[in-house]
């Protein structure tokens, strides 16, 4: 079967004062077309549907005709819950929405781990694939503090009954897969920052507990894991099978440049195991990234006053729709007109100018270290960005090809280093057990 992965839709959300509802309803249009044309048969969003814990009604409203719509088109469809949306508002609908194919998992259920196991049925109506759709998690949820428990042992302590969580999930699916005449692909899902991902501009710092980021050797061994939370469509696994769809749309400036994605992936070809009739033959990639078309122009201008002006005559503009623009101006004098004379330059033109900043030149070189002073506080994915943004010679493609090289290293270390760290982690709950003891 096909299953199509996504995540991070944000609806109901406003850009600096603008509305992106048209935005959301042309690519909700452009996915429904993909699921026909793609014969998709599930389809699974890894948190952060909506904006806000309370979205406007606009937004509900094209939640609940998405399921109606995925109804009609006999594609299953799996929700789970991110940061920024609502438990409670998810859970309004929840039962309802389950007898029209619709699964949402809206927080961590110890009690009833088997809640979290969804079966997947092909067009024959038999199971082929079982989800484990665990949501984005919350401390009070998996775990219970602990006095006099110091920050690291916190950590440890936090990693370890997320750890758990997952596993059990997991092994609730392996035992589920016991009962099938063939074993199917087990999918995990997960909306949280994991070791290797790079974040944007618009992505809420979310800090699990005491964790930033969780080591990839948390997670079961799964066929699939679809992540949520980082809108920078990226692959934290060598083999590109643990990946973040990354958002549909830009959420913030800084996410222009690089193509907006989604995932398609066949449980048939998952297998390590397939046969294969042809040696000789290309292996075929069960993983397929999909483009997704731009719904809305935007652009962001970087340089002196006169190379910003000379860029915004370069632009390419559409009759029927405005470009959002944003400019940074580098300039080391203090320029008291700049709004001004942008706003002459853009007149009757299908522009919207909706932020102008201004940086000097040392000021550029430093951005992004301001809100954190010191090396020990930055991570090792801030430190390799902000060196890039400070060298002016590197273009957009050269930039996005180191990033990519860059990314794959992280990638191979973590895995190396992940024995150690598990090795570590057994140790401390070995000791802590030996005290209890």
């Amino acid at each position: 079967m096909k299953i199509l992965h996504t995540s991070d839709w944000h609806l109901g959300q406003h850009f600096m004062g603008k509305s992106r509802r048209d935005e959301h309803k042309a690519f909700i249009d452009w996915l429904l077309a993909l699921v026909d044309k793609e014969s998709i048969d599930a389809v699974i969003i890894a948190g952060d549907v909506f904006d806000t814990g309370s979205p406007p009604s606009y937004a509900r409203e094209m939640y609940h005709q998405l399921v109606l719509d995925m109804k009609a088109r006999q594609c299953q469809l799996v929700i789970v819950a991110g940061n920024h949306d609502s438990v409670s508002m998810l859970n309004e609908s929840k039962s309802l929405l389950t007898y029209l194919d619709t699964q949402v998992s809206s927080q961590a259920n110890l009690e009833d781990i088997e809640s979290h196991v969804i079966p997947l049925k092909d067009k024959t109506g038999e199971i082929a694939a079982w989800v484990c759709a665990v949501p984005y998690l919350r401390p009070k949820d998996v775990m219970k503090s602990v006095a006099g428990q110091s920050e690291r042992d916190k950590k440890l302590s936090l990693l370890q009954m997320i750890g758990d969580f997952y596993q059990r999930v997991y092994e609730a699916a392996c035992e589920k897969n016991k009962a099938l005449k063939t074993p199917v692909p087990i999918i995990g899902t997960g909306h949280l920052t994991a070791v290797g991902g790079q974040v944007s501009e618009s992505v809420r710092d979310l800090y699990v507990g005491t964790l930033e980021a969780l080591p990839t050797s948390v997670f079961p061994a799964f066929d699939y894991l679809a992540l949520g939370h980082i809108h920078r469509a990226q692959p934290i696994s060598k083999s590109g099978r643990f990946r973040y769809s990354g958002s549909p749309i830009p959420l913030s400036f800084d996410e222009l440049g690089r193509d907006k994605t989604l995932v398609i992936f066949d449980t048939d070809l998952l297998g390590e195991d397939t046969f294969v009739e042809d040696l000789f033959a290309e292996p075929t990639d069960p993983v397929q990234l999909v483009t997704i078309p731009n719904f809305q122009p935007m652009a962001s201008l970087k340089g002196n006053l006169k190379d910003v002006i000379k860029q915004i005559a370069g632009l390419k503009l559409a009759e029927d729709k405005a470009l959002w623009l944003e400019v940074t101006v580098i300039a080391d004098e203090y320029l008291s007109d700049v709004h001004k004379r942008l706003l002459e330059v853009i007149d009757g033109k299908p522009i919207e100018l909706l932020r102008v900043m201004r940086r000097s030149a040392v000021e550029k070189k430093n951005e992004g270290f301001e809100a954190r002073k010191t090396l020990s506080e930055l991570t090792v994915g801030d430190v390799f960005e902000q060196s890039l943004k400070s060298n002016l010679e590197l273009d957009a493609e050269e930039s996005k090809a180191l990033t990519e090289l860059f990314n794959t290293c992280l990638v191979e270390l973590e895995e190396h280093q992940q024995g150690h760290s598990q090795e570590e982690l057994e140790s401390k709950v070995s000791k802590g057990e030996e005290k209890q003891l």
